[in-house]
């Protein structure tokens, strides 16, 4: 306890003389914790468990360079407040940069973060980071890029563009180079919000190979399409997202394009000040281009689709603390391999699969309630 103690007071030293020698440099120490009790049930086991649900600590801060360039910083890491083997991790797994901002020209930051595709959803989003988040849905899109540099422009009397660029992440000498980029604009006033982004990989995230033959297609490609409107007694939301990548079939040596899509709209009601309802619908469709054959043993329409309901309760206890209760359902088809957002991923509990397939007999659909609180600070 001694050795604790010791360790706790020792932090908070360097933190109070790092703010003594900071100069004219400003910084804040900020947080989210966010744990949840959750019950999954696949309709034939049952599972009750707890998550860390993104939770995060960071440090950012700013420093007056000119009379109009500020530098900017963060550094945030995550935290897993639940496992008892967890040894620490990465430090600096989130977003994490360094920056200028400019009075007129808008800020240019280095490092690792959200991408513009990904910032611009998570703003249509009613569960954030809870059993219903739309991310279950989305295949993978939602990403978070190292070695990227982006630029968010000035606020345009309500218009403003956020671009990134991540820079090669292959080795010297590849054949093809793993860049993306990513890029949004919206314009948002104090009740209506609207914005589209498109975000395209190279031709280096496009591989297949067989053992023997290496290739290479067209890298992915995704446009998302995003709506908000901010009421005193109600909130709605909604997102679109269409997504193109490609399969190769080494047999007819042919790339062939895959479409998919996914849509979901929420709703938040503030009964007072202190309980919020919310209900959330979201809905995929994994191979656009599929027919409904019900007749015969290939993929139909019915088979790529997937639906999740969410419904939830939540108090507001302060500014930054609150509450919730949720019931979320899964309804998916034969092909369509999906699992709960719990934990920051992908969440069956202990390696478990909620609402997937064996292409034979088609598992039950999950379902799952959730309890948990959320303190920011």
């Amino acid at each position: 306890m001694f050795k604790k103690m010791l360790l706790t007071l020792s932090a908070l030293t360097l933190l109070m003389a790092g703010a003594a020698y900071a100069g004219d440099a400003n910084w804040t120490f900020y947080g989210v914790g966010h744990v949840s009790i959750n019950s999954l049930n696949d309709g034939t086991d049952s599972q009750l468990g707890v998550t860390s649900n993104t939770s995060r600590f960071g440090f950012k801060g700013t420093a007056d360079v000119t009379t109009d360039l500020t530098a900017f910083w963060q550094f945030e890491s995550e935290v897993d407040m639940t496992s008892h083997d967890y040894d620490g991790g990465t430090i600096g797994t989130r977003n994490t940069y360094v920056g200028f901002k400019h009075a007129t020209a808008g800020k240019f930051m280095v490092g690792r973060h959200d991408t513009p595709f990904k910032a611009l959803g998570r703003k249509a989003e009613t569960f954030p980071d809870q059993l219903g988040d739309f991310r279950a849905l989305t295949m993978g899109t939602d990403l978070r890029l190292g070695e990227i540099a982006a630029w968010i422009s000035p606020d345009w009397d309500g218009f403003s563009v956020f671009a990134a660029y991540q820079f090669d992440q292959g080795d010297f000498g590849d054949t093809e180079k793993l860049t993306a980029m990513s890029a949004s604009a919206a314009y948002t006033t104090e009740q209506f919000m609207i914005g589209g982004a498109y975000e395209a990989l190279s031709k280096g995230y496009a591989y297949a190979s067989d053992g023997e033959t290496d290739v290479w297609g067209n890298g992915p490609n995704r446009f998302r399409f995003v709506g908000k409107y901010t009421g005193t007694q109600v909130d709605l939301a909604a997102m679109y997202q269409i997504n193109t990548d490609q399969h190769y079939d080494f047999d007819t040596s042919v790339w062939t394009d895959h479409k998919s899509s996914v849509m979901n709209v929420g709703a938040t009601f503030k009964m007072n000040d202190k309980w919020n309802l919310k209900g959330q619908a979201t809905m995929a469709n994994y191979d656009t281009d599929a027919t409904d054959d019900a007749a015969t043993t290939t993929v139909d329409e019915s088979d790529t689709k997937c639906t999740v309901m969410t419904f939830g309760v939540e108090r507001v206890f302060t500014q930054n603390v609150l509450a919730y209760a949720q019931f979320s359902t899964m309804s998916s088809g034969d092909y369509a391999d999906d699992e709960f957002m719990l934990g920051g991923g992908q969440s069956g509990f202990g390696g478990g699969t909620w609402g997937t397939y064996d292409n034979a007999d088609k598992w039950q659909d999950p379902s799952g309630i959730s309890v948990g609180a959320v303190v920011n600070w």
